[in-house]
């Protein structure tokens, strides 16, 4: 089953297969001896903080590990909505999860690529849902559903992003059968969703938004966005042509990760491989429909008969992308001034100065997606009580575990 869609439809089209049949809480492995309850349980949060493990020294493996085996499986409470959000040129389709008695409600923020209805999107709501939440959960503000329904402007204005994000929030406050069950509001995010997350809470902090936070954590946060897009585009422009995408697709979907201590049974440049191409893969998208959608004429045209998707894919990166076709159309809206500007808004380092006492960002000290400078420019910036860094896990390798549950489920009573 994991091999037959590889070579027709591509790897990352049976992403999806692979979660699932790693589903959650198979993602909770057998080496954690504390994993997440299986059942629901009446009470996770009087349960005491468990203290960190992984199992993986590896950043780049337990990143490789995440891909591939976490998630959870679909939510019987877990329903569709329709909002339609003032600005949006279309409803915006969302994924909601209401208890029947008054509680706090949970905004799920996805990674770059992310959706709301896959294994891993439902992995928050699923965990949220056990411990009692209402549960908000949308496509990342980064895929081209998102910005063809908001139609605010081209992907990549994290601040404007941000507040499309509030108005979905508060439009979802409004509906009937949501605003008098509330009691509270956090966000919880992981990846680019994690930054966004920290962006949010240093607006709640500001009074910017049309409602307040009581809690937010995000998990494995893109600390620097201009440095995750050159490690991106890095791995893709270095790594990724040594392989074929069937050698890649032939030992990553069959992987059964290897017990603790035992050797990583690929090699780096093999992983970055992997880790590039299947980023690279989803933004293709992301750049094609971005020019189309705005009619920008960077990517031939469909007149010309070069293959606009493949030279998007070869020619155009997350840096490129933001630098030259992101930022010149904000410049032109008037929104910034310079490019240092455009990618300060996804610098956590400044993000992170001043955040309100209930925000918290999970960071590992191994995550390939961040500079170790940047690490430790952001350790000296922030307050440490709005950050813990963790030794190992790489990127998102440690959702599976009991720790990353905790955490999660008690983004209310972080101060």
């Amino acid at each position: 089953m994991r091999q037959g869609g590889i070579f027709r439809y591509g790897w990352t089209a049976v992403l999806a297969v692979a979660l699932l049949a790693n589903a959650w809480p198979q993602a909770a492995r057998a080496e954690d001896p504390d994993p997440p309850p299986a059942k629901p349980n009446p009470a996770p949060r009087e349960r005491p903080m468990p203290p960190y493990k992984h199992p993986y020294e590896d950043g780049l493996y337990s990143t490789i590990v995440a891909m591939i085996s976490i998630g959870a499986p679909e939510i019987e409470k877990q329903k569709s909505f329709k909002l339609d959000v003032p600005g949006f040129k279309k409803d915006l389709k969302v994924k909601a999860i209401l208890q029947d008695k008054p509680a706090p409600l949970v905004v799920v923020l996805v990674g770059v690529d992310g959706k709301a209805d896959t294994p891993l999107g439902r992995l928050f709501p699923w965990w949220l849902n056990d411990a009692g939440y209402h549960v908000l959960s949308f496509d990342s503000t980064f895929r081209p559903t998102f910005m063809e329904t908001a139609r605010t402007g081209v992907t990549g204005n994290l601040n404007d992003e941000c507040e499309q994000i509030a108005k979905i929030i508060d439009t979802f406050l409004k509906l009937e059968e949501v605003k008098k069950k509330v009691t509270k509001i956090g966000v919880a995010g992981y990846s680019l969703g994690g930054t966004q997350a920290m962006i949010l809470a240093r607006m709640s902090a500001d009074k910017k938004l049309p409602f307040e936070l009581s809690g937010a954590v995000a998990f494995s946060p893109l600390i620097k966005l201009r440095s995750s897009a050159a490690i991106l585009d890095d791995m893709y422009a270095k790594d990724r042509y040594k392989y074929t995408m069937i050698d890649m697709g032939k030992q990553f979907m069959t992987h059964e990760p290897v017990p603790p201590g035992e050797k990583v049974p690929f090699e780096p440049a093999f992983m970055r491989a992997g880790i590039g191409f299947l980023v690279r893969e989803e933004f293709t998208d992301i750049v094609d429909r971005n020019d189309e959608t705005w009619r920008l004429k960077l990517l031939p045209s469909s007149e010309s008969g070069e293959n606009r998707r493949s030279y998007a894919e070869v020619e155009w990166g997350f840096t490129k992308f933001m630098e030259k076709m992101s930022f010149p159309y904000w410049k032109g809206k008037g929104s910034v001034k310079s490019i240092d500007e455009m990618w300060a808004m996804g610098d956590l380092t400044q993000v992170m100065k001043s955040q309100p006492a209930f925000s918290r960002a999970m960071i590992c000290a191994n995550d390939p997606l961040n500079a170790a400078e940047d690490l430790e420019e952001l350790k000296k910036s922030a307050d440490p009580k709005n950050l813990e860094v963790v030794p190992n896990g790489g990127h998102l390798g440690y959702l599976g575990t009991y720790w990353a549950y905790a955490h999660l489920v008690r983004l209310f009573g972080f101060q």
